[in-house]
């Protein structure tokens, strides 16, 4: 998943709604959790202590994609650009997971990869204060 554009990322999350909304609502509530708007594993500890991200290829076995500089850590190192991608990657999240009965972000609040963090995209701005709230209504088509 790692080695993919953001634009296929946005893709693949959307082509997930059909399958969720599959389910009968009546017999069986979807909810999709423990997602993210991160597209990397580039977040210090996310593969376990002393392990590398697949992303910059310091994973075991991985072969490095691209610099995990900028698309991790504080909020205020992220580009417009990377916040951009953040919120519609989030919405294209979001948009699919509504397909059935909902969602849960993980995780409120982070120590150090604020792309991982509800409370840091909300106050950074790629995460709306009401979440029906959209930038990209037609993100999905």
């Amino acid at each position: 998943e790692v080695r993919r554009s953001n634009s296929e990322h946005i893709r693949v999350a959307c082509a997930q709604g059909p399958s969720i909304a599959s389910f009968d609502p009546s017999n069986l509530y979807t909810i999709v959790g423990e997602w993210t708007p991160a597209a990397t594993d580039c977040a210090k500890y996310l593969n376990g202590r002393g392990v590398g991200s697949r992303y910059e290829g310091t994973f075991p076995g991985s072969t490095r994609v691209g610099s995990c500089a900028g698309l991790t850590g504080k909020a205020s190192t992220f580009s417009s650009e990377y916040k951009t991608f953040l919120r519609q990657y989030w919405e294209a999240q979001t948009r699919a997971y509504e397909r059935g009965s909902g969602w849960i972000q993980w995780t409120w609040k982070t120590e150090i990869a604020d792309e991982w963090s509800y409370q840091a995209g909300l106050a950074n701005g790629w995460i709306p204060k009401n979440p029906t709230s959209r930038a990209y209504p037609n993100i999905c088509g």
